[in-house]
This record gives structure tokens, C-alpha cells and sequence, in this order.
């Protein structure tokens, strides 16, 4: 059994790009610094690398990402000890969907004790690519969260009087994400990476915060809340964070486990956004 967690991989453009760069869509670029195998030293003496590149369907795509390394260690031949160097490379799997812009990564201790710890590495690794200094551009990749029970705990509040969502630069494919829009363009205009907004109310709406909390965790940012539970009792803080989306799968040996875990990422996905495929 493997465990994959879930995440929103985002590219970010310059504002001033020339028309080599505007011909790219955002999902060409992706694929191209994906199939260029990039490869970079982000730890001195360690570096990481993209491998076993496969398409899977028109916009899913698996690969592997590693840490390549050298351990020395001690061996006996022809009755001599002696040292010798090996190069130890653990890799952990990878689907992506270059049109939804999602990743699902494989826990692997051997490269990180948390899987956001091989994202963060992974975002870093595309980023320092060839291909991406080519295109000028630059990735991020944040967890996603899943919303249900933090929705839960709004529907059942006697009362919300706050409400506060963090909210990132604006990305292509957040352009149906139109409350949170205006805040990201905003946040565009002034060269700002990141934001936050803050709702005061003596009831706020649960039903449109629920479409709120959707949209933001469906972008790999986060959301909070001060609940009056019942009636009387104080408030309650309530967050979205801690929550990462997990998605067990059998081992993957072959290309039609591959598309199975691919379709099960995209339901998954869909479930969060509380759209269906048709309307995204």
C-alpha cells in the first residue's frame, strides 16, 4: 500500500514576458520542464532528479523524483577492508495533471519525514530547471487541504462572527474561483505573494462560506474561524489546516494502476471544489 497526499502545483509568470513566453500556456510549460528531466543540486552533495517520465492520458503525466547521493562505507574483499564509495538514490512516485495543475506524491521516509518536505523540494528542483530560467518562470507547490470537516463544523455553528482566508497571486486556472478574483488581482497589482482577508459579522452565511472554504482549498491556501458552537458558550476557533488530503492506492506496478490512482486524484479534486469535471 502506498499513501499519496495531494497538492496544488502552481506557476508563476513574470509580469513582463516576451512573445516567446506569451506563446506557452501554462500546462505546455509545465510538460516541457517535466519532460526536460531536470536535474539540480539543492543540498550540497545531494542532488535531485526527475526520471521515468510517462504520459498517461492527454493531461496526466507520471514520473519519479529522487535524491541522488554518495555514502562511503566500509567493505572486505581478497581479505582487505577498505572504503568505498556508493551512490544511493531513493525516488518516490508522482501523477500529475498539468490542466488541473495537481500532484499526487508518494510518502517516502527515505527522502523526508513529511511529504511536503519532497514538494517543497520538487517545487525547488523545477524552478532552478533549465527550462524554467528559460521561460522565466517559477513553481510553487502547497498542500491541499481537505475542507469537509471544517464545513461540517460551520453548518453546525449556532453563530460565525469571524471568518479569515489567506489567498495567493492569481493563477490561470483560478480564473472560476470569482470571490477570491478581485483579492488575487489585487495582490497581483502591488507585487504582493501573499494575502489575507478578515470577515467580522454577528452570524456570517455558512452556505457562502462553504463555496469560500471550497475555493480556497482547492488553490493550497487556508481558512479559519471563531464559531459559537451553541448558544451561550464562548467562541471556538476552527481551522482548515492540519487536514492534509491522503489517497491510499495499491503499489504501483503498472500502466493501468497508474490511470486508476490519475482518475481517483481527479474525484478527489472535484469533491473538493464541490464542481463536477464539466463544470471547471
Amino acid at each position: 500500500m502506498v499513501n499519496f497526499q495531494l497538492f496544488r502545483l502552481k506557476i508563476y509568470k513574470p509580469r513582463q514576458i516576451n512573445f516567446y513566453e506569451m506563446s506557452k500556456s501554462h500546462s505546455e510549460i509545465l510538460k516541457d520542464v517535466i519532460f526536460s528531466l531536470p536535474s539540480a543540486e539543492i543540498r550540497k552533495g545531494t542532488i535531485w532528479n526527475i526520471g521515468n517520465v510517462t504520459t498517461i492520458d492527454e493531461a496526466g503525466i507520471y514520473f519519479r523524483v529522487g535524491r541522488a547521493s554518495k555514502l562511503r562505507s566500509g567493505v572486505y574483499q581478497n581479505g582487505n577492508f577498505h572504503d568505498q564509495d556508493f551512490e544511493m538514490a531513493p525516488y518516490t512516485h508522482v501523477v500529475l495533471d498539468i490542466k488541473l495543475e495537481i500532484c499526487a506524491i508518494a510518502k517516502q521516509n527515505k527522502l523526508a519525514s513529511k511529504t511536503a518536505g519532497i514538494a517543497n523540494q520538487l517545487s525547488r528542483l523545477l524552478t532552478k530547471s533549465n527550462r524554467a530560467a528559460l521561460f522565466r518562470v517559477e513553481f510553487e507547490i502547497s498542500e491541499i487541504n481537505d475542507p469537509e470537516d471544517f464545513i461540517t463544523h460551520l453548518r453546525r455553528a449556532f453563530a460565525i462572527s469571524r471568518f479569515w482566508l489567506t489567498f495567493s497571486r492569481p493563477n490561470p486556472f483560478d480564473v472560476n474561483t470569482d470571490i477570491l478574483k478581485p483579492l488575487q488581482k489585487c495582490l497581483n497589482e502591488t507585487d504582493g505573494t501573499k494575502g489575507k482577508l478578515e470577515l467580522q459579522g454577528f452570524n456570517l452565511k455558512a452556505d457562502s462560506l462553504e463555496d469560500i472554504t471550497r475555493s480556497v482549498a482547492s488553490t493550497g491556501d487556508e481558512a479559519g474561524a471563531l464559531l459559537i458552537e451553541e448558544k451561550g458558550q464562548k467562541g471556538v476557533r476552527k481551522s482548515l489546516k492540519h487536514n492534509p488530503v491522503n489517497i491510499p492506492e495499491d503499489d504501483l506496478v503498472n500502466n493501468q494502476q497508474i490511470k486508476t490512482l490519475l482518475q481517483h486524484v481527479r474525484e478527489v479534486y472535484y469533491k473538493i471544489r464541490g464542481k463536477s469535471e464539466s463544470e471547471l
